[in-house]
């Protein structure tokens, strides 16, 4: 039952994205969990030493939107240092 939420979840992230839906909206805890699905899907698919890796440049997108917004929110609510 758990196994099926979960894929439930990586599916919806992977929708929303593919869709280019607007992070802006997205919870803080939901960029997070997305950005944790992005990374496990791109470590599944990582090759042993030695051998050519492929990269999903569609998984690197994702990443970098996820990224990008967290760090944005993150440094919106940074106290600025006191003069």
């Amino acid at each position: 039952m758990i196994e099926d939420e979960d894929a439930t979840m990586e599916s919806s992230y992977l929708d929303r994205l593919g869709y280019s839906e607007r992070l802006d909206v997205w919870r803080a805890e939901e960029l997070t969990a997305a950005l944790g699905v992005i990374d496990t899907i791109a470590g599944q698919s990582r090759r042993p030493a030695g051998e050519a890796a492929v990269l999903d440049i569609r998984l690197q997108i994702y990443r970098h939107r996820l990224r990008r917004e967290l760090d944005q929110r993150a440094a919106d609510h940074e106290v600025p240092p006191e003069l």
